[in-house]
């Protein structure tokens, strides 16, 4: 009688006979391969425009960083659902396709606005997120975020008053879907607003007198008695950001940036808020402290934040953080030939850094 081992090995040479070890091998090897190019299979699309001061092989260059970056972050094969920064920045200046263009809305009814909010006097506004099926329907609505506004008087507060209203016409929403496969987690914001406010006027609950005495003390360069009436007030947006001005004009800089970030934490009107955001990127570029306080470049607005906010990166050594920035202060500043001749030559000096940075990201993906 044949001893048990070799009847199992007899057992296991039939179901696996020897050359099976090499064809488990290629089936291993098949399967790493098709892995690797379903992840690399996505295909990103940029509008056909001019560059204006970026040659040909730069704009490849952070084309295929961006590439490099959606491996990474895989809800920017769209602007529209990016999240991340970078990613969406860089997208951004290289004209990257929108997902709206990709579908056409052939149906779309604003939200009703809501009577109680109306007699409130509330506006606000509400960003949701749906999915667009191949039929052009939409369906898995969620609510973002739901905010409001009283009066006009800043910040905005959580509320869900018009949230009802927003999801019901989301749901009514239909478009024609140029692609193959449907689409998810699309962003869109609705906004309620009413009529009647004056868009030049700052709605606060501070008296006209303390704003005209503010402005007084400002331009009298009078910042100790600037100090003395903001801390006089309750804590608002407004009280927090004429704190930093005196403060920074009274050679304490490190007070000065606890308070803009305070105003900016407030989230207060407009105006004040962008005035704020540049006084904080521009001492934080002179403190060095950025790093710390980079979120506030997740939304930037105008020339002079798009060019701190790309200094300041370029100052803790983020080029490809950086550089998009620059790119559209550039676009924002086109009359201004001395300025912008200056930050082409800043963009330039990063051509190399970032052609190491695509290495590193290549070899990391």
């Amino acid at each position: 009688m044949k001893p048990a081992k070799t009847y199992f090995k007899f057992f296991m040479d039939s179901l696996y006979p020897r050359y099976m070890n090499k064809v488990f091998t290629y089936f291993l090897f098949f399967l790493s391969f098709w892995a690797v190019s379903q992840k690399n299979s996505f295909e990103v699309q940029y509008e056909d425009e001019d560059f204006i001061y970026l040659d040909d092989a730069y704009v490849n260059l952070l084309r295929d960083i961006h590439r490099e970056l959606i491996l990474q972050n895989e809800d920017c094969v769209f602007l529209e659902t990016c999240k991340d920064t970078r990613t969406k920045n860089l997208g951004e200046v290289l004209f990257q396709k929108r997902a709206n263009q990709i579908y056409q809305a052939t149906y779309k009814k604003p939200p009703i606005y809501p009577r109680k909010a109306q007699e409130s006097y509330l506006e606000g506004y509400v960003i949701l997120a749906f999915d667009i099926e191949m039929d052009g329907s939409t369906s898995n609505h969620a609510v973002i975020e739901g905010k409001c506004l009283k009066g006009r008087v800043y910040p905005y507060e959580d509320c869900t008053i018009f949230n009802s209203a927003a999801l019901k016409a989301a749901r009514n929403f239909r478009y024609n879907l140029n692609k193959t496969v449907r689409i998810t987690d699309v962003p869109h914001k609705f906004s309620f607003e009413l009529t009647g406010y004056d868009s030049e006027k700052i709605y606060t609950n501070i008296s006209e007198r303390s704003l005209r005495r503010a402005e007084n003390f400002q331009s009298n360069q009078e910042w100790a008695n600037l100090k003395k009436l903001a801390e006089s007030l309750d804590d608002n947006y407004i009280k927090f950001y004429w704190l930093g001005v005196a403060s920074e004009n009274l050679s304490d800089p490190d007070l000065a940036l606890q308070n803009y970030i305070k105003s900016l934490s407030l989230k207060g009107d407009p105006r004040s808020r962008d005035e704020v955001r540049n006084r904080t990127l521009s001492l934080l570029y002179k403190m060095k402290k950025f790093e710390a306080y980079a979120y506030i470049c997740d939304i930037t607005y105008a020339f002079y934040d798009n060019y701190m906010c790309g200094m300041n990166l370029l100052q803790i050594g983020d080029s490809i953080g950086g550089v998009p920035f620059l790119v559209k202060a550039y676009r924002k500043n086109l009359e201004d030939n001395d300025s912008n001749q200056r930050i082409a030559e800043i963009i330039e000096s990063q051509r190399n850094w970032i052609k190491e940075d695509l290495i590193k990201l290549q070899s990391s993906s």
